[in-house]
């Protein structure tokens, strides 16, 4: 716990943490921005376009439904964030010299390398919860904007389902973190682990033009498969392939994030720390 506490406080006081909460919660605020003020512009149109393209942006927006929206955005945006913030936090500490420190105290390795993990992952939790409360708040601005009635709001069949699906994003959330995390300790560089660790996301969108039957066991897939956003209006989180069964995602992302977290402790461990 001691470790834990350490971490965190150096975690809340890392520009890193800022900087990644203000980046979601400025994306997320112009694109619902942007997409009440395209509502509002398609109303003056009446071809057959601007129909389906107002039907969309009411699905959007209209509660219950847009929860659903809200916890795909954040998650999905979340997802890659979370691969640079964890590259960062574990990264940073190489460059600094915080390791050597932390060894010559006689902490133990994996136990610094752990806590450090665990310090992101909770961090991850309170931005998401963060981001959602706020992705929230604006898409309510943005129905009200556009003119939509927001009277599904508190409609308890889906709001009840909430804690679940923001749980289930989180973990997915955390094993991506994890991944960046590892690349990092791997390559002793923050932006190595940045660069690694994006490039890896965008390898495996781009892969599911030609292996999509592959692609779904992935780690970035089962993130997004894990989710389960039920709704008035129906929804579902997977991508552009076929999602697998929640359950097996979840599984899947579990096992990706064990084995990330102790391929970080293991090469903490086998690392030559000189200087």
């Amino acid at each position: 716990m001691r470790l834990l506490r350490g971490e965190l406080r150096k975690l809340i006081r890392r520009p890193a943490s800022r900087i990644t909460l203000i980046i979601q919660l400025a994306i997320i605020v112009l694109i619902y921005v942007a997409v009440a003020a395209s509502y509002r512009t398609l109303t003056q149109t009446t071809t057959q376009n601007a129909e389906e393209s107002r039907a969309g942006i009411r699905l959007l927006l209209t509660f219950p439904g847009a929860y659903a929206g809200i916890v795909g955005l954040i998650t999905q945006l979340g997802g890659l964030l979370a691969i640079g913030y964890g590259a960062s936090a574990a990264g940073a500490d190489w460059g600094w010299g915080m390791v050597k420190v932390a060894v010559a105290r006689g902490e133990s390795r994996s136990r610094y390398i752990l806590a450090k993990l665990v310090a992101v992952l909770l961090m991850v939790a309170v931005g998401l919860l963060i981001t959602f409360v706020v992705g929230v708040v604006v898409a309510v601005i943005a129905a009200l904007i556009a003119g939509i009635d927001v009277s599904g709001l508190g409609d308890g069949s889906v709001v009840g389902q909430l804690p679940e699906q923001l749980l289930r994003g989180w973990w997915g959330i955390a094993e991506e973190a994890t991944i960046g995390f590892a690349i990092a300790t791997f390559a002793r560089s923050q932006l190595a682990g940045l660069g690694a660790g994006i490039a890896l996301y965008f390898v495996e969108s781009f892969s599911t033009l030609f292996l999509p039957d592959i692609v779904r066991y992935l780690p970035f897939h089962v993130a997004s498969s894990a989710l389960r956003v039920t709704t008035a209006g129906g929804g579902g989180g997977g991508g552009g392939v076929a999602a697998l069964d929640p359950a097996l995602s979840l599984v899947l992302v579990t096992v990706y994030l064990v084995v990330a977290a102790a391929a970080s402790a293991i090469i903490i461990e086998r690392a030559e720390i000189t200087g």
